[in-house]
């Protein structure tokens, strides 16, 4: 999503109109669920996806007319995936789906709401966007921080605004409530968890590739220039390389919505690691090793003080049972878990 949203705004800022289409509502099984987003350019190439296959082709079919349509039109349109027509192409997915379709002018208002809201997720920030139409234009649109005051929305109460906020946030999908003729569409934008690999050896590479390709923020951190780069992690966002591990999350800004992975390079900085790890907020904690590793590793915290209930967060063995081999599969089996945990598993 952040790199969709920056993409929006770097064409909205060079004069170009778009189309944005965007999943309100689906029920059974569709190839993307709610949120998902999609821009559609004047010449029918595309950024981001709501799925692909039929219901994709039919929005750029749709795109290419609302082009014609002034700026600001807004239309919503139904497809049933479980229909004849899904049928005759060759769907397995079945399900319903509701796609919004708003056409963006290059102008200034538009261009400063989604500016805000990539702002946000540059820096890591959660962001939601209030969008008002009636008659099928859209009158307003504003992006808000959760934490900062609300927007004075023309068609909609303080309090009224709060709650559609919240459940925006909740569900994280998007929320749209009639007001006399008036839709008010509230949609929160999430930003990408930061994954925080301590070692930067044969097996962390292909984990933070991975890892990125699947929306994690990937930010290395070891003692070794020579392994923590730009040439073996060009996909990272930071690099970090310390003299030691020894007060290794100075500096760092870690979160509920953080991940850690501990892959160095020898079982006393995994422990070093290890035990600053659990004395953050961390979402997911899980190092690499064996039973007998992880077991002398414990019984060490455990005498440093380090509660049950801490060292009871860290996965370790790390990763899914799938009876990975190489750093490629343990990368895999890693990054898996990580996914896992992300969608509540």
């Amino acid at each position: 999503m952040k790199k969709l949203i920056s993409n929006l705004c770097s064409q909205l800022e060079s004069g170009n109109d778009l189309i944005l289409a965007s999943i309100i509502k689906s029920s059974g099984s569709t190839p993307r669920s709610s949120g998902s987003k999609m821009i559609i350019k004047r010449d029918g190439s595309i950024d981001g996806t709501i799925g692909g296959g039929l219901v994709e082709a039919l929005v750029q079919k749709e795109a290419a007319q609302i082009f014609d349509e002034p700026a600001n039109t807004v239309v919503f349109r139904e497809f049933d995936l479980s229909n004849e027509l899904a049928a005759n192409a060759d769907m397995i997915c079945g399900g319903h789906v509701e796609v919004m379709l708003e056409h963006l002018p290059a102008d200034e208002r538009t261009s400063a709401a989604f500016n805000a809201v990539n702002e946000a997720l540059r820096t890591g920030k959660h962001a939601v966007l209030f969008t008002v139409s009636e008659e099928g234009f859209i009158r307003e649109r504003q992006a808000v921080r959760p934490c900062c005051q609300l927007p004075a929305l023309q068609f909609a109460e303080e309090k009224e605004a709060t709650a559609l906020l919240e459940t925006a946030l909740k569900s994280g999908s998007p929320v749209i409530k009639k007001i006399d003729e008036i839709l008010l569409t509230t949609e929160a934008f999430i930003p990408q968890p930061d994954l925080y690999i301590f070692g930067a050896g044969h097996v962390s590479r292909p984990t933070a590739a991975l890892a990125s390709s699947v929306n994690f923020r990937t930010v290395i951190i070891d003692d070794r220039a020579d392994f923590a780069n730009e040439t073996r992690f060009p996909q990272a966002a930071e690099i970090h390389v310390l003299p030691d591990f020894s007060d290794c999350f100075a500096g760092l800004e870690l979160n509920d919505n953080s991940y850690i992975i501990i892959v160095t390079r020898g079982h006393l900085h995994d422990k070093t690691v290890l035990g600053q790890a659990l004395a953050t907020p961390a979402r997911y904690v899980g190092m690499i090793g064996s039973s007998k590793k992880r077991n002398a590793i414990y019984d060490a915290l455990r005498e440093e003080g380090v509660a049950q209930q801490e060292i009871d967060r860290c996965h370790c063995p790390i990763g899914l049972s799938i009876g990975a081999q190489t750093p490629e599969e343990i990368a895999v089996s890693i990054v898996g878990e990580l996914i896992q945990k992300r969608s509540g598993g």
